[in-house]
């Protein structure tokens, strides 16, 4: 695909932005630091929006990109009409799937999870459901036929991170930030257990969501975030190595942000020099994007790279909204951002 937006010329391909959905079917709260409202069923309002401008965008998105946390932990444990708590999880999911499906079926949705996918359902269950590769390329001819995707030993659940070439000039990565976690995990998984101990070697607090008693960096090491295994990393140099020798330009996708420059320290990947280390053994990588933090997050690493982190959804004010259309060219992104998601122009180092 190519096309012409605003003056934007040798546009490549274009696709759709959106993260931290969060949608609950309550009233509105404040974040956990009591700064922000959260807009729980807002959110769902917002997601229309999104999926009708992309629906008549001139330049239409080839793909949409879901960086996590579709709906909010809050729906696991909720009060019905009749005063007796019960899990709308369900419920919530299918009404934010239900949005997304409105969309043709030629513009697939390609989705990270998120802590609060975890907080609803095991990994088990995810691997079931839309939000697993497997699941959601079904429709999309260039991802099956460009897609590659670790395959699970026995023992193992089916991983959540998959590579792909939207255009044969670049790769793009999706990353799972919670292959290692605590979060939706069986306690009786070596995985369960590894997470433990490298929560509790900093984290001494009863709540293992609270950082109190951590400073600085440290303060990532709390039950929200995660960390990226061995096998994960492992892949993760293999795919970049392929996409160098071929000349792509490769951008990665994680809800949990890598580079601890440009966020709230508490909202870090447990290891992310590990990551860090693995991308800038590679000339190929140009951008990554985020969710989780909630609020607008940018810097450029020693190699280049731009690390962005998009505002969510759940924390737009009702007068606005927090998705973008990122039309990519062979020597920059430009974002086009909508409501609170300023638009920008990401130029390529190399």
């Amino acid at each position: 695909m190519s096309c012409e937006l605003n003056g934007e010329r040798n546009i490549l391909f274009s696709f759709g932005l959106i993260t931290d959905i969060q949608y609950a079917d309550i009233g509105d709260g404040q974040n956990y630091s009591k700064t922000k409202w959260r807009r729980y069923r807002n959110a769902l309002f917002c997601l229309q929006e999104a999926v009708a401008h992309w629906k008549g965008a001139k330049c239409s998105p080839e793909f949409i990109v879901q960086l996590g946390d579709l709906i909010d932990g809050f729906n696991s444990s909720l009060v019905d009409e009749n005063d007796s708590e019960r899990n709308f999880s369900k419920e919530a999911f299918d009404a934010v799937v239900n949005e997304f499906s409105k969309l043709p079926r030629e513009i697939p949705v390609l989705h990270n999870i998120g802590n609060h996918e975890l907080y609803n359902f095991s990994r088990e269950e995810l691997e079931r459901s839309i939000l697993h590769p497997s699941n959601s390329c079904q429709n999309a001819a260039f991802l099956n036929m460009h897609q590659s995707h670790p395959t699970a030993s026995k023992e193992e659940t089916k991983p959540f991170y998959f590579s792909f070439t939207p255009h044969p000039k670049f790769c793009f990565v999706y990353l799972d930030s919670y292959d290692i976690s605590i979060l939706g995990a069986d306690e009786s998984s070596p995985w369960y257990k590894q997470a433990v101990g490298m929560l509790r070697k900093y984290n001494k607090n009863e709540d293992l969501h609270s950082p109190n008693g951590l400073y600085g960096l440290e303060r990532r090491f709390v039950k929200f975030n995660g960390a990226i295994s061995r096998a994960q990393l492992s892949w993760l140099q293999t795919t970049l190595k392929k996409a160098e020798e071929c000349g792509q330009k490769t951008v990665i996708f994680s809800h949990v942000p890598i580079f601890p420059e440009n966020v709230d320290p508490m909202t870090v990947l447990w290891n992310y020099q590990d990551v860090l280390e693995v991308l800038w053994r590679f000339s190929c990588v140009v951008a990554c994007f985020h969710g989780h933090t909630h609020e607008w997050g940018y810097a450029v690493d020693k190699n280049g790279i731009h690390h962005c982190v998009f505002d969510g959804v759940i924390e737009a004010p009702l007068d606005s909204n927090a998705f973008a259309t990122l039309h990519v060219k062979d020597d920059s992104i430009v974002i086009e951002g909508f409501g609170v998601v300023e638009s920008r122009v990401l130029k390529f180092s190399h």
